[in-house]
């Protein structure tokens, strides 16, 4: 041992690791536990196995196969706030189409004509002036 001393050989055998969370284990479906993800999610340079809604309905899992609670199944319909992503207004039917467009380069923009901004009393992106 580190002190010099001799050790009995059970005291220097080392206990069997135990399964703990440290340990990496593969995904619940190549242990035979769950079935196999049907569905597939492009994650850039690789591709990851996911499950489709079908089965996350079917199961209670999510889309990598974790469990959900219920509440998780149905979630409540989403507030309106600033944090979330929405299209412009006319995609929405708040507003009519923009009727120009504009090159922005390797895209083209749909842009409210002169005469739209006039009449409706919004910038080229739409926006009330």
């Amino acid at each position: 041992n580190e002190e010099g001393k001799k050790v009995e050989a059970s005291e220097e055998a080392p206990e069997e690791p135990q399964a703990s969370a440290k340990m990496a284990m593969g995904p619940a479906w190549t242990r035979g536990e769950i079935e196999r993800p049907a569905g597939t999610k492009d994650m850039g340079s690789w591709t990851a196995a996911v499950y489709t809604e079908e089965q996350q309905a079917r199961l209670g899992v999510n889309e990598e196969g974790k469990k959900v609670e219920a509440s998780e199944e149905a979630p409540e319909e989403p507030q309106a706030s600033a944090k979330m992503a929405m299209g412009p207004a006319w995609t929405r039917g708040e507003i009519e189409r923009p009727a120009g467009t504009k090159d922005m380069g390797s895209w083209t923009a749909a842009v409210y004509t002169e005469e739209q901004q006039a009449r409706l009393g919004v910038n080229e992106e739409g926006k009330k002036v």
